[in-house]
Formats: structure tokens, C-alpha cells, sequence
């Protein structure tokens, strides 16, 4: 607990987070920063990159992305279409590690299902490789005293026997980028429309202008390797490809017209054992496990002649559907090593260990003969909060200790008892410090098989205790049920999962919707909006009682926000973001974007405008619409005792991230406020204000909820404030005029 937290309006401070009046007016909108001040600690040990986001299904390639010399880390998530960037750093003996720093993925273009940094034009920076439809696009790196890229091919073209083409590639594939017949300049292998044949593009930027700055392509021959392959395991080797660009029929084709439709693969290639040839590794969709392929022809004319279908040969790569393979130094130590993941868009059938998904093998050879030997699973996952995917935080005091403690549920993880989701606890111990001590929180998981769990915090029977519920699905659909929290204000939680009350009168719930419970009306009950898996958000006005709640469909399209499934997957949340006494709606999309709409029940209910929500690139110095991932699942509470809530925000792949509010306002009083006495602070229970004028009193506790409204009728008496009915915490005490703000302070209850 914090020491004595009080505050005296100045009238020379012109700049301070307030709470406003009608008086004020604020120089802009509402802005937020990532913030890495909260410690996270799991399995005893502190975290290094706690709010990452987590990684399903991750990409990677080395880049320079600061001035110090030494390679950083690029990470892509095809789940998430959402780039990281992660630091290399030294700790205090010297050792490197990899350490978030988001700040660089404003610097990178939009990226789409794929990206390879290469250095095609040899100049000692990394360039990038990426998607574009039906091919390839490049940007060259023009960093100079910042990182920074130049589109340069979009797409890169490439000449076969039907003229100058666009280099094509599936969007679901991965192709192979490096200097094939090593003359110095970068090629492209890549399988061809049906995914059976692998194609070289041979680039002619050394032979035409004697240096690799040009990216020009021509496709040699009419497949590479002189093999085919329809699925995985089943590659016919000694085909004729020629040299020159003429067709080669499909042998699995007896009809041009029901030709097999590309599925996905992914390709690496890198001389396996020394030769100086390159050899092949892919993963294909259908498949857990990666190919490898030696190289048995020449530079000039590579030819394969058998396959080892479990690779490597001890514990061998093993995902349930498409692994991909990465060759980039992750240990420091100079020497290449092998990296894989899935390269699945989702997790196919809930098949994937989203937890485990990055498996590490070091390199104990050299790059162009290596020798790998597994590590572990979950290379750079470990070093963040990844509970699998689709996480959805809350806020609450679990142990009844006076601080908010977080729970986070998940879409699920596999283990055997199948596929099931879960709330994690991490308790907060003080100091900015929350640790993970119960990954099964209630043991949902272990005794009930649902999936995408999304908890919830609300006094739902109106006993004056927070009661906890979710939103969650399983086999025989959506459901929405809370749980009565048997303990005595203030006390720890006692719910029980045998105790379970589904909530009433809600139909046509469905996997994806969020239900956030609020008094939209004013009228005293708690009512129901739901965020709905479309997009749409959906008002329930509460036409019951407070402990007995009917909620009956108001309007199915509240604020005039429809359907849309490009943001989709809506998720609530509420709180007052600027200290005005009035409550924002948060929202976060499955498009990686957050909104705020201010003062939402004053909105009009037919049309809500949103504010300019903007975070702030660090990178150019500037606020902006920044992603925050994908399927955003948004809490507040005010962590850092600075008057304002704070966003804590769940995403698809699994992790957190955690947004200090950074609002700020600007005083345009001319009147020096009055000033309030208000004593003793922190309290065990009375609280009394010495108050020169008649005046509002509002209480309001660390997530911007009201919980106490007095006014006084007397002046310069003390007024008494009873908090018994309070539990231990942090409070904000707002005191008004005439619905003028006049002073506020931060109280503390220590009972």
C-alpha cells in the first residue's frame, strides 16, 4: 500500500490531470502510451518482456533496428497480422537478451501474411520481402540516422516463356529468398500456382549491372530440383526441368480443368551439410512435420533424390498443421539456428499448443554445415505473458488485501483433457508487482470443457458485493453465467462454480459476443450491453429489479454500431478516462484498434461519435492510431495512482498489453478553487472535510465507479464521510459546486 496520497489545487499549476468542469476545456483528446512499469512474475521468476502480447504463429528475421551494431529481432504474427520488434540488450554480466521495444514497428510498412528481411542489394541493411496479391513486393532499407523504408518493387516481376510476369506466390506460402547459385545477388525460389513445383527465379542484377541494387528476375527452367509433389510425403524425384522456360505438364493432372488447388507450404534453403549446395527444408499444410531435401546436383543445376519427411533426425519438428522454418542467430553466439513455428492463420480446429509454438534448435555446427540440437518450445514466449490466445483481463480485489489483483481468461489450451480454456489469477503484491498463482483459477478447466472464456466483475444480485461471472462457449454453444460471491465486502472472493447462476432473459448469445453490465439509463439498474461477434452493439435495459434483473432488448444497434466484420468481435469495457465524473465507452476490435466514446450516456443513442484515441509513436515522436494486435479485450483500473484509469489489454495471441493513460488538460480557470481540508488520510473509516462553502461530495474508487455521494448543507463544519461500507484501497475524492469542480483528493482506506 501507498503512503499519504493528497492534493491542493494551485492556480499557478495550469497543467496537471484534473477532473473537469464545465468550466475547463481540454487541449486534446484522450492519448495513451505503452508502459512497462508493472512487473509480472511467473514460475518465481520476473518476466523480461511482460506485455509483448504473446506469439502463435511468429515469423522471424534479424535486423538493425537501433545504432549499436548488433542484429535485433523482427518478429511477424500471421494470426494477428502484427509485427514485433524486440531489442538486443546486455544485462548487468554482460549477457544478451531480446527485449520488447515496440517503438520500431512504427517504423515497418503494413505487412500481410509474410515477411523476410534480406539484404538483396548488399549494403549492410536489411530489406524487406513481403506479400502483396499474387506476389512478391520489396522495400529497400534507406535507413541513414533512423530506420527506415523505401517501396521498390510492388510486384517484383519476373521473366518466364509467357513474357514479364509478376513473381507469383500464394498467399498462404513462404518462399525462399538467398543468393541460390551464389554469384552475389539474392534469388527467389518459390512453389508455382498448384504448390507442386518449386520455381527458381534466378536474379541477373550482378550479370546485367554489376552490382545487386537491381531485382530483376528470370525464371530458369520449369521447376527446380527435378522433383514434384502433391501433399508432403509423397515427392517424385528425377523429373526433367530443363533449363529454358517451357511448360512442363502436371503429372497429377488427368484434366487441365480440375487441376489441385495450392494449399500452403513453406520453404527454407540452406546447405545442410557443407557442400557449398543449397539444400531444402519445407513445411506443408497438411502436415506436422518438415521435409528436408539434399542437394545431389550442382550450382549451376541443383537435383534432389531423396526426402527425410521427420526432421530433424532427433526430437524432430512436430506441429499439427504447417510448420514453417527460420534460420536467423537467436542464442548471440554468430552462428545461425533453427527456428519454427505454424504458419496457420488460425488455430486450425484448436489443434495448435498456442503456448508452445515456437520451437528453438541451436546450431552446435557452422551456418553452411549446421548441427542442431533441441532446446525448448517456447523460445521467446517464456519471456512474456502468452496464456495460449484470445485473452480477456479484468480487474478485482481476489484476496480481499485492498489492491486490484488481475484475472485473465483465454480461448484455451490443449492438454489431456483436451482443449479448454481458463482464467490465470495474478495477484497483485504491491510495488507495481503481479504474480501468476493459479493458472486454473476455480478449475474451470479441469472440471468443464469451455472455451474462449471472458470474465467479468459486477454486483449482479445487488448484495453490495462484487460478484464474478464470464462469457464463455462450448460444445452446445454460448452462455453467459455468473457466480454469487458468498464473502463480506472487502473480504476475499468466495464463489463457487456448483453455485453458477446464467444470467436471464438474454437470447441468441454467440461465440465472440462481450457482455459488459452498466447503468446506461441513469435509472439506478445495472444494464446489459453486449458486444456482439459481428461487430454490432447491442443495448438490454434492465426492466426487472436490481436483484432480480430482466433484461429486455432496448436497441440492436446502439450508437448507430452495426455489423461490420473488418473490426468485429467487439469487446467493453467502461470508466471515467478523464476525470470528469462521466464514464467513456472503451471498445477493441478483432482489427487491432481501440475506441473511446466520451461521456457515452449523454451520446445520442442512435449515432455515438468516437474521440481521436490516439498512442504515442515514440518513433515519430508523435501520437497516432496505433494496432495493438488482434481481438482486443480491454480492463481498466487505475494502477499508478494518478487519478486516471489505466488499459490493460488482452489479444488473440495470447498476451497483454498495458497502456498508461496519458491524457492531459489544460486549466482555463480564472478563480483560485477553494480549499478543502480533508482529514486524516490515509483513514480506517471516517473521513472529515472542513468545507468553506456548500458543495457535492463524490466518492469514486480506483476503476472510476461512484460508490459514495454526500452533500453538505452547513459551512465551515466538518463533514463526515463513513467509508465502512468501503473496501481497504485507493479512492478519489471529487467536491463540486453547482456542477463546478472545486478540489479533488486522493484518500486512502487502510482499515
Amino acid at each position: 500500500m501507498q503512503g499519504i496520497f493528497t492534493h491542493k489545487f494551485s492556480f499557478l499549476k495550469f497543467t496537471f490531470l484534473i477532473f473537469l468542469s464545465s468550466e475547463f476545456s481540454f487541449a486534446q483528446e484522450f492519448t495513451f502510451k505503452f508502459d512497462n512499469s508493472l512487473k509480472i512474475i511467473q514460475n518465481g521468476q520476473t518476466v523480461i518482456n511482460p506485455f509483448a502480447g504473446g506469439l502463435n504463429a511468429p515469423q522471424f528475421s534479424t535486423c538493425q533496428l537501433d545504432k549499436d551494431g548488433i542484429d535485433d529481432l523482427v518478429v511477424f504474427d500471421r494470426t494477428a497480422q502484427k509485427l514485433y520488434t524486440f531489442l538486443a540488450k546486455q544485462d548487468n554480466t554482460g549477457k544478451y537478451f531480446w527485449q520488447y521495444e515496440p517503438k520500431y514497428e512504427n517504423a515497418f510498412p503494413k505487412i500481410n501474411n509474410w515477411i523476410l528481411l534480406r539484404d538483396y542489394n548488399r549494403d549492410g541493411k536489411k530489406d524487406i520481402f513481403t506479400y502483396t496479391p499474387g506476389g512478391i513486393k520489396a522495400y529497400k532499407n534507406t535507413s541513414i540516422d533512423n530506420l527506415s523504408f523505401q517501396l521498390t518493387a510492388n510486384p517484383i516481376y519476373s521473366t518466364g516463356y509467357s513474357g514479364k510476369l509478376n513473381l507469383y506466390l500464394s498467399a498462404t506460402d513462404i518462399p525462399a529468398i538467398t543468393d541460390v547459385d551464389n554469384d552475389g545477388d539474392d534469388d527467389i525460389v518459390a512453389f508455382d500456382v498448384s504448390g507442386n513445383f518449386t520455381m527458381f527465379h534466378r536474379n541477373f542484377s550482378i550479370e546485367n549491372y554489376k552490382n545487386a541494387d537491381n531485382l530483376e528476375f528470370k525464371r530458369v527452367g520449369d521447376c527446380w530440383g527435378g522433383f514434384y509433389k502433391e501433399h508432403f510425403d509423397d515427392i517424385v524425384f528425377n523429373q526433367p526441368c530443363g533449363d529454358n522456360p517451357v511448360p512442363l505438364d502436371n503429372p497429377f493432372e488427368s484434366d487441365k480443368n480440375a487441376r489441385v488447388l495450392h494449399s500452403g507450404n513453406a520453404l527454407l534453403l540452406l546447405d545442410l551439410n557443407g557442400d557449398g549446395l543449397k539444400d531444402i527444408l519445407f513445411g506443408h499444410v497438411s502436415k506436422n512435420n518438415v521435409a528436408s531435401l539434399f542437394n545431389s546436383g550442382k550450382v549451376s543445376q541443383a537435383k534432389f533424390s531423396s526426402a527425410n519427411y521427420r526432421f530433424p533426425t532427433t526430437y524432430p519438428v512436430d506441429f499439427p498443421i504447417f510448420p514453417a522454418i527460420y534460420y536467423e542467430d537467436l542464442d548471440f553466439d554468430g552462428i545461425k539456428d533453427l527456428i519454427t513455428s505454424p504458419n496457420g492463420a488460425d488455430n486450425a480446429l484448436q489443434t495448435v499448443d498456442y503456448q508452445n509454438s515456437v520451437w528453438f534448435y541451436k546450431n552446435r555446427g557452422k551456418d553452411d554445415n549446421p548441427d542442431f540440437s533441441f532446446v525448448q518450445t517456447n523460445m521467446l514466449q517464456n519471456s512474456m505473458v502468452d496464456l495460449g490466445e484470445n485473452t480477456a483481463p479484468v480487474f478485482a480485489d481476489i484476496d480481499g488485501d485492498g489492491d486490484q489483483d488481475l484475472l485473465v481468461g483465454n480461448a484455451g489450451n490443449r492438454g489431456d483433457t483436451g482443449y479448454r480454456g481458463s482464467i490465470c489469477l495474478f495477484e497483485n503484491k504491491g510495488n507495481n508487482t503481479f504474480e501468476l498463482t493459479n493458472n486454473d483459477y476455480l478449475g474451470i478447466a479441469k472440471s468443464q470443457q469451455l472455451f474462449e472464456i471472458k470474465p467479468f466483475i459486477a454486483d449482479l444480485n445487488a448484495d453490495g458485493v462484487d460478484d464474478l461471472g464470464f462469457m464463455s462457449n462450448s460444445f452446445i454453444g454460448a452462455s453467459m453465467r455468473y457466480f454469487p460471491n458468498r464473502a463480506a465486502k472487502g473480504k476475499a472472493f468466495d464463489v463457487r462454480l456448483a453455485e453458477a447462476v446464467t444470467i436471464p432473459s438474454v437470447e441468441y448469445l454467440a461465440n465472440g459476443d462481450y457482455p459488459l453490465f452498466f447503468d446506461l439509463n441513469k435509472d439506478g439498474l445495472k444494464d446489459l450491453l453486449l458486444g456482439k461477434g459481428s461487430g454490432r452493439l447491442e443495448y438490454y435495459k434492465n426492466t426487472g429489479t436490481a436483484k432480480s434483473p430482466i433484461y429486455t432488448l432496448e436497441k440492436d444497434q446502439l450508437g448507430g454500431i452495426t455489423d461490420d466484420y473488418t473490426i468485429g468481435n467487439i469487446s467493453l469495457a467502461v470508466a471515467d478516462l478523464n476525470g470528469d465524473g462521466k464514464e467513456e465507452l472503451i471498445t477493441g476490435g478483432r482489427n487491432g484498434y481501440g475506441k473511446v466514446y466520451k461521456n457515452v450516456t449523454e451520446q445520442n443513442q442512435s449515432k455515438f461519435v468516437a474521440d481521436s484515441t490516439l498512442i504515442f509513436d515514440e518513433f515519430n515522436n508523435k501520437n497516432a492510431q496505433l494496432p495493438l494486435g488482434g481481438m482486443l479485450s480491454i480492463a481498466v483500473s487505475d494502477l499508478n495512482n494518478d487519478f486516471i484509469p489505466d488499459l490493460m489489454i488482452g489479444t488473440n495471441t495470447g498476451g497483454l498489453k498495458w497502456l498508461k493513460n496519458t491524457s492531459k488538460f489544460l486549466i482555463t480557470a480564472t478563480e483560485e478553487p477553494k480549499n478543502f481540508i480533508v482529514f486524516p488520510n490515509p483513514t480506517n473509516r471516517y473521513l472529515y472535510v472542513k468545507n468553506p462553502i456548500i458543495a457535492d461530495y463524490e466518492l469514486f474508487d480506483s476503476m472510476g465507479r461512484k460508490v459514495l455521494s454526500q452533500k453538505n448543507q452547513t459551512t465551515n463544519q466538518d463533514l463526515v464521510l463513513d467509508l465502512a461500507t468501503q473496501t481497504n484501497g485507493i479512492y478519489i475524492l471529487k467536491i463540486s459546486k453547482d456542477g463546478k469542480m472545486e478540489q479533488i483528493e486522493k484518500v486512502v482506506l487502510r482499515k
